[in-house]
Parts: structure tokens; sequence; C-alpha cells
């Protein structure tokens, strides 16, 4: 099996500490087909960094320079 480090690629459990949400919420998101991409190794799941990222930037609203 691949090595998950090796291919820079995050757990769910990760994922939620990196962006301070709940596992239970990108669990949701999968069954709804409204997550993040994500990559499916036999039955593990992974997220790569820039496609969360991504998926956040796609979040934002207003512009940079209003947050003081």
């Amino acid at each position: 099996m691949a090595d998950p480090k090796r291919l820079d690629l995050m757990t769910t459990v990760q994922v939620a500490e990196y962006t301070g949400m709940s596992v239970s919420f990108f669990e949701k998101r999968r069954c709804y087909k409204n997550s993040p991409t994500y990559v499916k190794i036999g039955t593990r799941v992974f997220y790569r960094r820039p496609d969360i990222d991504q998926w956040l930037e796609a979040r934002s609203f207003g512009e940079a320079s209003d947050v003081e």
C-alpha cells in the first residue's frame, strides 16, 4: 500500500485539526458529496492539503483588505 506520508496526504482527523472543524463534519460532507476532493486507498480516506486549501478559499467571502 502507498505510504500516505510520501504522497503528502492527510487523514480526516488531520484535516479536522487543520481546519478547526470536526471529523463528523467531513464524514457527513462525503456522504452528501459536498466535501473537499479526497482520495480513497482501500477503505481509508485521505485529503491533499492543496485541495483543502482550495476548498477553504472557495468559501471565503469579502476582500482580504476587509480583515483588520
